[in-house]
């Protein structure tokens, strides 16, 4: 079985039966939302540019205001060699997009008295209790700490719990990087001791560190449910939402439209197709439903999820969340200290499983305080602006995301449309 906490980074469009109303791509749509439709063409103009140099093969972008889709468009390739355009119902890897995803399922459970933020995890993953710190060394000179308090549940969604994902060269990074080397040996059953063995690479509470914490969300909920993590997902968001090609697999129905995924080349830097890509093929049903990484959707798909945020929870008389839940993933709950919680996130603090901008001037792009959002490792993207009731998201399959600083261009490309 593959490993499937492995390399995750962090950094309709049909009706679904939905209310969320399509607006025509035409001057008038555009402007009665208060965008000036020719600089929304500055953003088909700016992803051209991208698919030309060969850095992407093609991009999906959509710009939403006020429940309705100001702009909406597919460019380029969803496979080069295979001739297939990109096309408004193609099917992304959404990797940690997923993470708000998973947020939402667990506040859920929340909502309904199954756990408390300050809870230990240990409470109800025991595999995390009495847990160790790295503090020096390596190897048998390694120098570990009991860790002074425990991880708490909030630790895991705001990513100040100490675990990691092994992506440096750190020692405790070595022991993930390790641990995946041998995805035979994972199973469900074990996956949570072992990760629980390699000690955190700070205290809890006292740093921000992206690792598989909201991994090990999913196992929390699946705990407290006591369902598989998928299905828990489809009762309680996809179904109700309409969200019909969202889960961790593709069917076989719909592999045609699931994209070709790209990579940099490390000799030329030219783009190649991707091999073994990260998580594995996506065609069958993965033993562990990976939470922090795992689901593929839509741009339709996910507009009604992201939609539904900034609605307060509800959309289309369907309401997955109270407003005041939704209030409280998407405001900043990072301490002054830690903000900016990494340096390139400048202005940005986190709720739960998102960023949030406290602080639009040191953001380095256009934007509004409140703004929260996040991204996924093969280029995908997404921000909800609740002061300008904005969704904006920008879909592609390129990995790393911030190779190529596309969904930067687009994020402020949109903003100067904004002309009412």
């Amino acid at each position: 079985m593959k490993f499937i906490f492995g390399l995750m980074l962090c950094y309709t469009l049909m009706a679904c039966q939905s209310t969320v109303v399509k607006a025509e791509n035409t001057v008038s749509a555009a402007e009665s939302l208060g965008f000036s439709s020719e600089r929304l063409d500055r953003i088909a103009t700016v992803m051209q540019t991208y698919i030309d140099r060969g850095k992407l093969a093609g991009t999906l972008t959509l710009v939403a205001k006020d429940g309705k889709i100001a702009y909406l468009n597919a460019q380029g390739m969803q496979d080069k060699a295979a001739g297939i355009p990109m096309s408004e119902d193609t099917i992304f890897r959404i990797y940690s997009m997923s993470k708000p995803v998973t947020a939402v399922a667990a506040m859920t459970l929340w909502e309904q008295g199954k756990f408390h933020m300050f809870d230990p995890i240990s409470k109800y993953l025991p595999e995390f209790t009495n847990m160790k710190v790295y503090v020096s060394g390596s190897g048998d000179d390694m120098v570990l700490e009991d860790a002074k308090s425990p991880i708490r549940i909030i630790d895991l969604f705001m990513h100040t719990s100490g675990l990691s994902y092994g992506f440096t060269g750190s020692e405790v990074d070595k022991m993930y990087q390790q641990m995946q080397a041998k995805p035979d040996e994972l199973n469900r059953s074990n996956i949570l001791s072992k990760i629980a063995a390699i000690p955190l690479v700070h205290q809890p509470g006292s740093a921000w560190n992206y690792g598989v914490s909201t991994d090990i969300i999913g196992f929390l909920i699946e705990k407290l449910s006591g369902q598989k993590l998928g299905d828990y997902m489809q009762q309680t968001i996809f179904s109700p939402l309409g969200m019909k090609d969202t889960g961790f697999y593709v069917t076989p129905d719909k592999v045609a439209r699931l994209t070709q995924i790209y990579t940099a080349d490390r000799k030329t830097g030219k783009t190649i197709v991707m091999q073994n890509e990260p998580l594995g093929d996506y065609k069958s049903d993965p033993e562990i439903h990976n939470a922090g990484g795992g689901l593929v959707s839509t741009m339709q798909d996910y507009f009604t999820f992201a939609q539904m945020m900034l609605n307060g929870g509800e959309i289309n008389g369907v309401r997955i969340l109270g407003r005041k839940t939704v209030e409280y993933m998407t405001s900043n709950h990072m301490p002054q200290n830690l903000i900016p919680f990494n340096s390139s996130s400048q202005g940005e603090g986190f709720g739960l499983a998102m960023s949030v901008t406290v602080d639009p001037g040191m953001s380095g792009f256009m934007s509004s305080k409140g703004n929260f959002g996040w991204g996924g490792m093969a280029s995908t993207y997404f921000r909800v602006d609740p002061e300008e009731k904005i969704v904006l998201i920008s879909m592609a399959q390129f990995v790393p995301i911030g190779f190529h600083r596309y969904h930067d261009d687009f994020r402020n490309l949109v903003y100067q449309a904004l002309v009412d």
